[in-house]
């Protein structure tokens, strides 16, 4: 049985949504692909084949819960998963495009095969067998539930880096599994991930409105990560790549990142710390990260966003208020 596929993009430029999505139409059809507008109302045409909604369709279908979707941000996206019909769901950045054909395809590969895990045995010696070291093949194979695409063109960067550095420097894409007990920078500009995963998959509060801006796609790959560690699921990085196409400006992102930076430092520490103890489900899991947050107001609006988030990824795909 072959696997559906939603594609949600996130976008507040129409003068760049056509053209985006002409590139990128032989590679989306057959599939569910969601554009949220991150504005009040649908301001801007789109093919038939593609859904379309907004900040009006968000506050109409989750009503009271509609404050978790954050505006003004790339998290807005969100709101499509929580609508998104697939097995297997997908996300892109509105400034990227291909970089060769058959990349849903290899999202799709990624994410029904099963990879091979590093070694379950590291040596102590190079170039022998040492005592004990099993002779059969020492690979671990998982369940590969995340598969974060990486990207050519412009580097994800942070601000301080950007602007140390130049937006173009140069860089080497890394195709691997991401270790066991190890985190990475997940970017949420190329990303596919099973439905299983969807109430770890949230992209937090983030924007003018709340007080960090430019971590939801990190700190979300963060609490997913550990999820998965816990669960024994395989991370992907690496594989299929798109072309970045626009660099933002690094003073402003530089403002935006900055109130992030520090918490960054802690944070992973904070959650690298958790012990999931005989919990067997990602919504379980999820909610102990929760529970594990500051009592600060931001953090206590974050851990009433992740329950409720967790409710509704449970019953999803959701109902929508307005039809099409």
């Amino acid at each position: 049985m072959s696997e559906t596929v939603s594609i949600v993009i996130p976008s507040n430029r129409p003068e760049r949504i056509g053209n985006f999505l002409a590139a990128w139409e032989s590679e989306f059809s057959g599939h569910d692909v969601i554009v949220i507008e991150d504005g009040p109302q649908k301001t801007f045409a789109l093919p038939s084949w593609a859904r379309h909604y907004s900040w009006f369709e968000i506050e109409h279908t989750l009503l009271g819960d509609s404050w978790i979707i954050p505006r003004r941000s790339d998290c807005v996206r969100s709101f499509g998963f929580l609508v998104a019909k697939g097995d297997l769901i997908l996300t892109l950045d509105d400034d990227c495009s291909p970089e060769k054909a058959g990349f849903v395809a290899e999202h799709i590969a990624r994410l029904t095969t099963l990879p091979t895990q590093c070694s379950a045995w590291t040596p102590t010696v190079e170039g022998v067998r040492t005592r004990g070291t099993p002779t059969g093949s020492h690979d671990r194979k998982e369940h590969c539930v995340l598969n974060h695409g990486l990207w050519c063109g412009v580097p994800d960067i942070d601000a301080e880096t950007q602007i140390a550095l130049g937006p173009h420097p140069g860089f080497t894409l890394i195709d691997q599994i991401i270790p066991r007990a190890q985190f990475f920078a997940m970017c949420g500009m190329n990303l596919a991930f099973r439905r299983v995963m969807l109430p770890a998959m949230y992209f937090l509060l983030m924007g003018p409105t709340w007080s960090f801006d430019r971590f939801g796609d990190i700190w979300c790959g963060l609490f997913a990560k550990a999820v998965a560690d816990h669960l024994g699921f395989a991370v992907h990085s690496g594989a299929p790549y798109v072309v970045h196409e626009r660099a933002s400006d690094a003073n402003v992102n530089l403002k935006k990142e900055a109130p992030g930076y520090v918490v960054n430092e802690w944070l992973w520490r904070t959650i690298d710390r958790i012990r999931f103890g005989q919990l067997q489900t990602v919504a379980d899991c999820y909610l102990q990260i929760a529970a594990t947050l500051p009592a600060a107001p931001y953090w206590k609006s974050l851990r009433q966003a992740m329950t409720r988030w967790v409710q509704l990824a449970r019953v999803a795909p959701l109902p929508l208020f307005s039809s099409l």
